[in-house]
Parts: C-alpha cells; sequence; structure tokens
C-alpha cells in the first residue's frame, strides 16, 4: 500500500485523471446510445420533432467520443490547457444543458441522464485541483453546446 501511495505522489495528476476521463467518455456514449429512452437522437427527435437518422447519429456519436479522447490526450497527457479546457467546457455543457437542463423541460427518459453526473464530477476534480485549464477553450466548448440547444428551442417544431 505504501508503494501505492509513493508511486501516485510521483505521477502527475493530470496521468491520473486520464484513464478516469477515457471510461467516462465511453460510458456515457455508450448510455447515449444504448441507454433507457436511446438513442440520444431519437430522444433529440421525440421532443423536437426533427432530427438525423440512425446510421447518422452512430457515425456523429462515435465522432464526437474520438473528439473527446483525443482532447483528453492532448489536455491530461501533453499538458495542452487549451485542450483540456475544450474538454471540460464540452462535458460541463454535455452534462448540464444536455441533460440536467433537458430532464427538466423534456419529461421521460434521457439517455446519458445518469452518466453526465460523472463528467459533472471530472469537471469538478479538475477545476478544484488546480489543473491549467484554458477558459477561452472551456467557453468555446460550452458556448458550442449552448447555442445548440438556443437553435434547437428556437426551431423546433410545436
Amino acid at each position: 500500500m505504501d508503494l501505492l501511495l509513493v508511486a501516485l505522489a510521483l505521477v502527475p495528476l493530470e496521468w491520473v485523471l486520464f484513464p478516469f476521463s477515457i471510461a467516462f467518455t465511453i460510458g456515457h456514449t455508450a448510455e447515449e446510445v444504448i441507454g433507457d429512452g436511446g438513442p440520444f437522437w431519437c430522444y433529440y427527435r421525440r421532443h423536437f420533432g426533427r432530427g438525423i437518422d440512425d446510421i447518422l447519429g452512430v457515425i456523429l456519436f462515435s465522432t464526437l467520443a474520438g473528439i473527446l479522447i483525443l482532447l483528453a490526450i492532448y489536455g491530461y497527457l501533453c499538458g495542452s490547457a487549451f485542450c483540456l479546457g475544450v474538454l471540460i467546457g464540452a462535458r460541463f455543457g454535455d452534462a448540464w444543458l444536455s441533460h440536467v437542463c433537458m430532464r427538466n423541460t423534456a419529461p421521460g427518459p434521457n439517455p446519458g441522464l445518469a452518466t453526465s453526473l460523472l463528467y459533472l464530477v471530472e469537471v469538478a476534480v479538475v477545476t478544484l485541483s488546480g489543473v491549467p485549464v484554458s477558459p477561452l477553450g472551456f467557453t468555446i466548448a460550452w458556448g458550442a453546446f449552448a447555442a445548440f440547444w438556443v437553435v434547437s428551442f428556437l426551431i423546433r417544431k410545436r
């Protein structure tokens, strides 16, 4: 046990957080695709009257997961504060806007809601740990989610 603590003390915090980030991405994406009420693009279509088909949904969500994994690699392992800011901003935007806020406005199962808590935990741990995060990167990613949901509500079919 003491050897493990010594090893952890010598390993940068970012390297410790990295595997959790990857696991959170995979778990959250899986829940959005096969979770209760899913896939997420069908949930979106039910509440907004438009959306994408299943093939495009799988491609889109696989691509987004890949981008999040690349951001985690560059942010945590390569030390890019900008990439980590984009990752954390995307985590916060996805969890808060796509799941917590949508749960309050759209009744029924929300695929990804349960694992979005993991994203909020990651945001809190990174923020409180002092790991360098670019405010610009955070704002860009969070802003992209905010813009998506604002436009979605403005153009939804009633």
